[in-house]
């Protein structure tokens, strides 16, 4: 396909992007120097490469090493963390380290159905062949599902004005079999295999199964054909019999679970079927049973017959797919913060070296945060007192005053995740798994904060006559390191972490009193029942600790710390942390409304003491 060559004006400001769809027996790639322009497309054969970053590699090399800062690779694998392993090829890898090789400012890697659904919107009309009848409703669910080595499920749906795609397992559901036939074909996968999913049958080696099984029922010496070996054979003049019977099974069965798609979503979008087989026999299948069995959905096939089935056979649709989210991405950084606005309005004023820093920014501002400025400089082909002058005609001191603007504007679209936390990774991974799931829990945890909630406590703290604090386990240390704190201010603050001590002075507590409790669980039962204790005595009872758990209940204000720690494995860290900077917030509002308090009160010994001296005068 011949792509005319983009002009100045919408080429990428910041060089072209890197797309890459990585299948088990090649990696497709291409740059884009413009918007659904794509160029230097080639096919590697995966078996030629010891890991996927000589791979690409290579393939900047053999194109001249052009300048790329972003890029997306789809992946035909759950991408659920950092950690990348391929089904059915030995290549594994991190994404932030293969980032950081290949000099990247941004890298995303995604499931290869995500980035079909999502380039479902950018493809033309003559590369999709409606099938059967039909007719989508605008802005409707859409569903994916597509065949290949595997069967990949994905789906797209509108939230906000923006297309999102589902991340999907679905190829995994167990298949049910629809008549005798089918029977015998699952029965022999579920012997095999153990599990007949939807995968094992509706791939290229589950139409070598179905094959096997129909080739042995007809009593075939050979029962072992390759998926294209078959195919060929179905649509040959005359068609093999059982190979034509093993691909109209393939086609049917791919229909019941395309149905049961629309069925779960509710696809009023339509279907879109991709894959590397159905697209190759276009007319076998649109004879095939796969719109029969699509519909026949017992009491909902009349709802069946109107939601439309369509086959994408475009041979670029996963590489615009991937090109919708990184476009996606990028936009959503460059919205990102006062800060990057005021760069924009900056850049007529700039010098031509600082408009390459300034385009660096504003195209992945999330880069910045973590990469040095020898990296920062290199990557925008100038020099590194050219950064730090971009950073003070921009109104900071320099680069790390600059960084930290950033990272404030930025921290509403934090990216929340929790990464788990390997001994095979290399230690910078693991470095940086514990401090971004670290960051990550104190911004959910931020957003989670009710200010009425954080009120009344600080309220009720300061109106104490006494504050008990009690903790267990990890959270002990919070509770000692709490008691110094409040004891600081002036405030009459013990803490207690031995249960028989948590029992005993619960029972002596009263309504002018509070109880500060600090749980990673919340279930732990010795707290739980002195806490119930002092409930009983009147006490304020103050929570930090998980929102849903029995301690919350107990509780007359809960300060929630929720976090996913691994207790077997490591102490509670995250929540420790989480817990040490609610008391540090507390703390810190305690001190103001106690400043307070204290120059109101000098103010009025001030006053008693003019009125004395103002007595003495007459």
């Amino acid at each position: 396909m011949s792509v005319p060559a983009p002009s100045e004006d919408t080429r990428y400001a910041d060089g072209p992007r890197l797309l890459a769809d990585v299948g088990t027996t090649q990696v497709r790639l291409t740059l884009e120097p413009a918007p659904q322009c794509f160029e230097s497309l080639a096919a590697l054969p995966s078996d030629r490469f010891a890991s996927l970053e000589s791979a690409v590699r290579a393939y900047l090399q053999e194109h001249g090493h052009p300048t790329v800062r972003h890029a997306v690779f789809s992946v035909a694998v759950p991408v659920s963390d950092d950690h990348v392993q391929l089904t059915n090829h030995p290549w594994s890898f991190s994404v932030e380290t293969l980032r950081r090789n290949l000099k990247l400012q941004t890298l995303l890697v995604v499931n290869d159905y995500t980035a079909l659904a999502m380039g479902l919107s950018r493809l033309e009309a003559h590369e999709v062949l409606q099938v059967g009848r039909g007719e989508a409703v605008e802005g409707g669910v859409i569903g994916v599902i597509g065949a290949g080595s595997g069967l990949g499920v994905s789906g797209l749906v509108r939230f906000q004005n923006r297309a999102v795609a589902l991340a999907t397992e679905g190829g995994h559901v167990s298949y049910p079999a629809q008549d005798a036939t089918e029977q015998r074909i699952v029965e022999c996968a579920r012997e095999r295999f153990g599990h007949a999913s939807a995968e094992r049958l509706i791939s290229g080696p589950g139409l070598e199964l179905a094959y096997e099984v129909l080739a042995r029922e007809a009593g075939r010496a050979d029962t072992a054909r390759s998926a294209i070996e078959i195919s060929a054979a179905a649509r040959a003049e005359p068609p093999d019999p059982v190979a034509h019977r093993a691909l109209d099974v393939f086609c049917a069965m791919l229909g019941t679970v395309a149905g049961n798609l629309a069925l779960t979503l509710g696809s009023l979008g339509g279907v879109y079927v991709g894959g590397g087989i159905v697209p190759q026999i276009l007319d076998f299948f649109r004879a095939s049973r796969f719109r029969e069995r699509f519909e026949a959905k017992g009491r909902f096939s009349g709802w069946m017959s109107q939601v439309p089935t369509f086959v994408v056979r475009a041979p670029r649709h996963t590489l615009v797919g991937v090109s919708a989210i990184l476009d996606d991405h990028l936009s959503v950084d460059h919205g990102a913060g006062r800060l990057l606005d005021d760069i924009k309005a900056a850049l007529p004023n700039l010098s031509a070296a600082e408009r390459l820093v300034a385009q660096d920014v504003l195209t992945a501002p999330r880069a910045w945060l973590t990469d040095p400025i020898l990296q920062i400089a290199e990557r925008c082909q100038v020099s590194t007192p050219t950064v730090m002058r971009f950073c003070r005609s921009v109104g900071f001191k320099g680069l790390p005053d600059f960084k930290l603007r950033l990272a404030a504007g930025l921290a509403g679209k934090a990216q929340l995740s929790h990464r788990e936390v390997r001994s095979g990774d290399p230690a910078a991974e693991r470095m940086a798994a514990v401090l971004d799931n670290s960051i990550s829990a104190l911004v959910a945890m931020r957003d989670r904060l009710r200010p009425e909630e954080f009120d009344r406590a600080v309220s009720k703290l300061a109106q104490a006559r006494r504050i008990e604090i009690y903790g267990a386990g990890s959270a002990a240390v919070s509770a000692e390191d709490a008691q110094n704190k409040l004891g600081r201010l002036g405030l009459n603050a013990v803490a207690r972490t031995d249960a028989q001590l948590q029992s005993l002075t619960a029972a002596f507590l009263s309504a002018e009193d509070v109880l500060l409790v600090l749980s990673n669980s919340g279930s732990h039962d010795p707290v739980n029942t002195a806490v119930a204790r002092a409930r009983k005595s009147g006490a304020v009872v103050i929570a930090m600790c998980p929102q849903r758990s029995d301690l919350a209940r107990l509780a007359d204000v809960v300060l929630p710390v929720d976090y996913p720690e691994d207790v077997h494995a490591l102490v509670p860290m995250v929540s420790r942390l989480m817990q040490t900077v609610i008391v540090d917030v507390l703390v810190s509002n305690l001190a103001l409304k106690r400043r307070a308090i204290i120059e109101q009160s000098l103010a009025q010994l001030d006053d008693q003491r003019f009125g004395v001296l103002s007595s003495h005068s007459r």
